[in-house]
């Protein structure tokens, strides 16, 4: 490789690394105050919980095209199975329902505390999809 070349890779991993950098930080004001939220597969500072998630939700207007993530704690509410995906539920009414579009049930049972984790989407003021999603035990 020319010293040229590697100026020029040297300089665009410089800038690419700044971008990330600035975006990153862009992501965490947007979420800042929002438990739960994350950018796309990023870890928050606090998982939401049913109690305050109509907070964390409240007026968040997400980018289009651009995945936000949820993590979200609760008891297991719905735990249902096409032979193909399964379906976990946290929160029940009058709360916002989060429901993970998952491929395993990872043995859990109905009112067990579990971690939901995934992206995304605001179906309506009542329900939340997570999909993809992962689902653990709280305690893991």
């Amino acid at each position: 490789m020319s010293k040229a070349t590697q100026l020029v890779a040297t300089v665009f991993a410089s800038f690419a690394l700044a971008l990330l950098a600035a975006t990153q930080g862009a992501a965490q004001e947007e979420f800042s105050g929002r438990p739960g939220l994350t950018g796309p597969e990023g870890t928050p500072a606090e998982i939401a919980t049913c109690d305050n998630l109509r907070q964390v939700v409240k007026g968040f207007k997400p980018v289009p095209y651009e995945r936000v993530d949820l993590w979200i704690s609760g008891p297991l509410t719905i735990l249902h199975t096409d032979r193909v995906l399964w379906y976990l539920a946290v929160c029940s009414e009058p709360g916002i329902r989060v429901m993970c579009v998952t491929y395993s049930d990872n043995g859990m049972k109905l009112g067990e505390r579990v971690v939901l984790a995934g992206a995304m989407n605001i179906q309506d003021p009542k329900h939340i999809v997570l999909d993809p999603c992962l689902a653990s035990r709280e305690d893991e």
